[in-house]
């Protein structure tokens, strides 16, 4: 679409796109037409052999803008279409603006609906990584999968115990050394008992030995050219581990498609609510949007981060991992840490509850986060300026953000 002109034709194709169908709708903006309409099986070659034949109709100097819903079928179809030389964007499903109160939706409608979303430009573009941040971010999702299998896999073994009245008699944490030990010396008379237990327990001991195999084939992916820089940054504050690290950086992919930290935070869902109406201003909750995995990451790792009583304190890991970065990351790591810690300290100590103290603390990380993942990405002009001991503009962005 670099090429375009004001005599350009343009045609708009939408797509509706299903795991068995493909219905398509095209859209020329001058004439206001909405035409080749037509729906076929969700294989590469009907689309392509549609999309062929409609060139074919309009005219070769035509060019044309594709455009499907974002959704469970990835991404597939879109790198397939620009191999083809087809601009091709996803569109992101929460910036489709849909008629309220609509009581009809049909595959048709959707793909009229895409075209002229794409028309009239109201819309945002997914971001397409590349096919090995792909493969990266699925296979840190399968530790998630398997994360979630073991929590469940651990609730039922502690209902079984507690249903058959044996309780945890020692005070302290579960599924620590003591506690699995515990686990071990159970013993029941009746047959079916012993077979539930040792049931409920090889499923999560069979789990936990998974999740130990999948984590340290994501130590090694941290090894990864395309992936190593930013997460060798990130390590370097305090509560982000490889595994969180390599997780936020496969999940976001390009940091730079983000003018400010405030866009970020807003893009993960850690920006709280608004409810105002007149002169009443109300702020509610946390507004949830977005990626709910990395979300959940920085809270994780925000929580993580508060459990050092000294604000000052740091870990041998982190000295560890620090060993080797630049001066001025370091510098940005602890000057993160230390804000991090104090904020969190100073919000518990008026009382706050512990939920919120962190989702602030992560809010407050995703910018810095932001702002380190756009040094990383401009080594050569932001982090120069910082060891001049000049503040680059993104520094000044991320402080002014945080200031509020």
């Amino acid at each position: 679409m670099n090429n375009v002109t004001e005599n350009t034709k343009v045609i708009y194709v939408g797509i509706d796109v299903h795991k068995d169908t493909n219905s398509f709708c095209a859209y020329d903006s001058r004439e206001d037409k909405l035409f080749a309409e037509h729906k076929s099986s969700s294989k590469f070659e009907n689309t392509l052999h549609y999309l062929k034949n409609l060139q074919k109709s309009v005219g070769q100097d035509a060019v044309f803008l594709i455009g499907y819903e974002a959704g469970p079928t990835g991404y597939g179809l879109c790198r397939k279409l620009q191999k083809e030389d087809f601009a091709c964007v996803i569109i992101a499903p929460s910036t489709i603006a849909k008629a309220p109160g609509q009581k009809v939706k049909t595959d048709r409608m959707d793909a009229r609906l895409l075209a002229k979303t794409l028309a009239f430009k109201t819309y945002s573009p997914v971001c397409l990584p590349s096919e090995k941040l792909e493969a990266i971010k699925e296979y840190t999702r399968v530790r998630t999968a398997k994360i979630t299998m073991l929590k469940k896999a651990k609730q039922n073994l502690l209902s079984f115990l507690l249903r058959m009245g044996l309780p945890y008699p020692q005070s302290g944490h579960y599924w620590t050394q003591a506690h699995m030990a515990w686990l071990r010396t159970m013993n029941f008379a009746d047959k079916w008992l012993q077979e539930s237990f040792e049931e409920y327990h090889a499923e999560v001991i069979t789990l936990m030995d998974k999740v130990q195999r999948i984590e340290a084939k994501i130590l090694e992916l941290c090894k990864d050219d395309e992936v190593r820089e930013k997460i060798d940054a990130l390590v370097c504050i305090s509560g982000i581990s490889y595994v969180s690290a390599i997780s936020i950086v496969a999940e976001i992919g390009d940091f730079s498609r983000f003018s400010k930290a405030k866009s970020f935070v807003s893009f993960i869902g850690l920006c709280p609510g608004e409810d105002s109406s007149g002169n009443r201003v109300r702020h509610t909750a946390i507004t949830k949007a977005g990626n709910s995995r990395v979300r959940s990451l920085l809270v994780e790792c925000a929580g993580s981060l508060r459990m050092h009583s000294v604000v000052t304190a740091k870990s041998v890991r982190v000295k560890e991992r620090q060993k080797n970065a630049s001066a001025a990351i370091v510098s940005y790591a602890d000057k993160c840490t230390l804000r991090l810690r104090k904020r969190m300290l100073y919000l518990s100590q008026k009382g706050l509850p512990y939920n919120l103290v962190t989702t602030a603390g992560a809010r407050e990380l995703a910018c810095f986060v932001w702002g380190m993942m756009n040094f990383v990405d401009n080594r050569k002009t932001a982090l120069n300026k910082i060891d001049e001991g000049e503040l680059s503009d993104i520094q000044k962005t991320v402080e002014e953000f945080i200031a509020q």
